[in-house]
């Protein structure tokens, strides 16, 4: 609502009819109202001033509630983005499960942490020690999970291989140390997943050598632990970055 001067002008007014009725000089009346002149010009300054940050706040608000709508929207689509990965990882650690039934629970650990889901094998029933080929059952284990990988084509397998942090003994003239052991062993498994089927633009192999440990390399039975490959399955990470473009005004 734009202010009204018209007080303003009712002030001057009475000011002034109140300095001729105290009979007070001329010169002392010109300067009252000069006075009042300057106040009444400043004060309309203020009241344009106030206008415009008014009319500038209500355009700000109308664009803000206009993002606001559109961001409903889009979370919406994040919700259901996400409903269907935490889905497509419940389904996929049960079908994993499955798939292990039949081997010892301390060589195979499966559990879905902050939306990934994580499958632990021990590399005593995948390679013979110091060795990155693949055992003959170990090809066959790697086939079934091959198998249920495809049922779930939006889902990426990042295959990790992990060791102890004594020193290579075996094969010291072809693996360095545990850093190229860890990782020959994490692309003999993606090249097995591959030829079971599984696409390559799924597929990340990456070696970690002795750098992430779960147990102290202080006993035997830790060491064992900590010698393993780890598949880690990713949700559908297109979905979500169709959203962040969205987001970004599909600027990327």
């Amino acid at each position: 609502m734009k202010l009204s001067v018209t007080v303003l002008k009712i002030t001057v007014l009475v000011a002034a009819m109140a300095t001729l009725t105290s009979c007070v000089s001329k010169k002392k009346y010109d300067q009252e109202v000069t006075r009042a002149a300057a106040e009444k010009a400043g004060l309309e300054s203020q009241i344009s001033s106030a206008n415009a940050k008014n009319d500038s706040l209500s355009a700000a608000f109308s664009e803000l509630e206009k993002n606001l709508n559109m961001s409903k929207q889009e979370i919406v689509d994040l919700s259901k983005t996400i409903a269907e990965n935490k889905k497509e990882i419940s389904e996929l650690e049960t079908a994993i499960n499955e798939v292990f039934e039949t081997y010892n629970p301390s060589d195979i650990n499966v559990e879905e942490r902050e939306g990934k889901l994580y499958i632990a094998l021990s590399n005593a029933i995948l390679f013979d020690a110091g060795r990155d080929k693949l055992t003959k059952e170990s090809e066959e284990l790697i086939g079934k999970m091959a198998e249920v990988f495809n049922k779930n084509g939006k889902l990426s397998v990042m295959v990790e291989g992990h060791t102890d942090s004594d020193p290579v003994k075996i094969h010291r003239n072809k693996f360095k140390d545990n850093w190229s052991l860890s990782a020959a062993r994490a692309l003999a498994v993606v090249r097995s997943l591959e030829e079971a089927g599984v696409s390559t633009k799924r597929l990340t192999a990456t070696g970690k050598g002795d750098t992430m440990p779960i147990a102290p390399n202080d006993t035997k039975e830790n060491k064992e632990k900590n010698r393993r490959t780890e598949f880690v399955i990713v949700p559908d990470v297109e979905g979500l970055w169709d959203f962040k473009k969205s987001m970004d005004g599909g600027n990327n």
